[in-house]
């Protein structure tokens, strides 16, 4: 009955249905994680969060007597796109068309010729560029960043930045932001945005220049009037120790974006403390809303990682990646991609999550998302305002 319904909701909305692959005994879905290289903090904890989820939901299919289980293959990315592209392709020849994790945007760019002409499913926990804001039967459970551009502006406002310098690292991901930046930033904008390779190690040329650069800034407009916008993950740290011998990059504000925010490396390293309390470091945070569902996924993870653990922000969206997915997988009793595409946003229009309420745009991601603003202050991270999306400002 529940197939029956599904399907007559999907003809119903004009999508012409292929002939349904009926669900095997085991359904075998493929993770492809960033476990190692520089994202691999949160990496970890979105493989975590897929195999928990596994687990949960199989727990869930013998409540209710179901004929089938749900299986992970997990793939290491190691932060890298064409490692992302190459796991994706080892995945295919398995047999395996449905996948999670898929974390940075770069590697959805790199496989998204590959999964669209492979009939492929994807469904991403993190990947947030802009441009990929598009009609396929890749979905992404995280706002995208034309949500966050307007927040940082804000942000950037509130604190009296007049110059801004913008670090990015030169992938899909940093340069959409990037882009969305130079559209709307009203103030004064370096003309030359300073890109990083995310496959090296050694910063101190990017350094030099960053410090060239605030200096200049810091002299036509005074220290209190620049900022300095920081889009990148773990590698944030290495750029950090790299920067350490230049004084002025210490004498402005420092900014970031959900990658960021509540990131317990920069409180544990104790250079990269003392720089983010020095720079008032502030970043924006797109809000999971509270529930029992992250309350128990947070249990979890503190009985593998410890007490003190912080769940990574994008965990969450990692968890219920396999709970949709599964759920569609229930409703329409197949495995076919098309099928699977079609029903998804209507499952998720009716479900909710560890992250809050996961209905889709019609591009296939989070609909909607509050953010806040959180800073470093007394060798912590602490909430520092809400961003109201009516007024455009800060509400402290």
């Amino acid at each position: 009955m529940i197939q029956t319904t599904m399907i007559i909701l999907l003809a119903s909305a004009g999508v012409v249905l292929s002939a349904a692959a009926e669900l095997p005994e085991t359904v075998t879905v493929g993770g492809v994680f960033d476990i190692t290289g520089n994202w691999s903090v949160d990496g970890e904890q979105g493989k975590t969060a897929a195999e928990l989820a596994v687990s949960d939901f199989n727990g869930y299919l013998d409540l209710i007597g179901a004929d089938w289980r749900m299986d992970i293959t997990i793939e290491d990315s190691q932060a890298l796109g064409s490692v992302a592209f190459e796991k994706v392709q080892a995945l295919k020849s398995k047999g395996i068309d449905l996948l999670v994790g898929m974390g940075f945007s770069s590697h959805i760019q790199t496989s998204k010729s590959y999964v669209d002409s492979s009939n492929m499913l994807v469904i991403s926990h993190a990947s947030q560029a802009a441009n990929l804001a598009i009609d396929d039967s890749i979905f992404r459970l995280v706002p995208p960043d034309n949500n966050q551009i307007p927040v940082i502006n804000a942000m950037l406002k509130d604190a009296g930045i007049e110059a801004l310098i913008m670090v990015i690292r030169d992938d899909t991901w940093g340069n959409g932001i990037a882009d969305g930046m130079v559209d709307t930033y009203e103030g004064h904008m370096n003309d030359q945005i300073i890109k990083y390779n995310t496959e090296i190690q050694d910063y101190s040329a990017e350094a030099s220049i960053i410090n060239d650069d605030i200096k200049e800034l810091i002299e036509e407009h005074g220290a209190d009037k620049v900022g300095v916008l920081y889009v990148g993950t773990e590698e944030f740290i290495l750029l950090l120790e790299q920067l350490r011998p230049y004084g002025d990059a210490k004498q402005v504000r420092w900014f970031s974006t959900s990658t960021q925010a509540a990131k317990q490396e920069i409180i544990e390293n104790r250079h990269a403390l003392e720089f983010a309390e020095a720079t008032q470091l502030t970043a924006s945070r797109f809000i999971e809303e509270s529930n029992s569902l992250q309350q128990h996924m947070t249990e979890q993870f503190k009985e593998i990682y410890g007490n003190d653990t912080n769940v990574s922000t994008y965990a969450y969206p990692a968890y219920d990646s396999i709970w949709l997915l599964g759920n569609a997988l229930l409703h329409t009793q197949s495995t076919d991609v098309e099928l699977l595409t079609a029903a998804i946003p209507e499952v998720a229009r009716h479900s909710f999550g560890a992250a809050g309420h996961l209905e889709l745009t019609e591009f296939g991601d989070l609909a909607g998302s509050d953010y806040e603003i959180w800073h470093v202050s007394d060798g912590q991270w602490s909430k520092y305002a809400d961003y109201d999306r009516l007024q455009d400002n800060l509400k402290k």
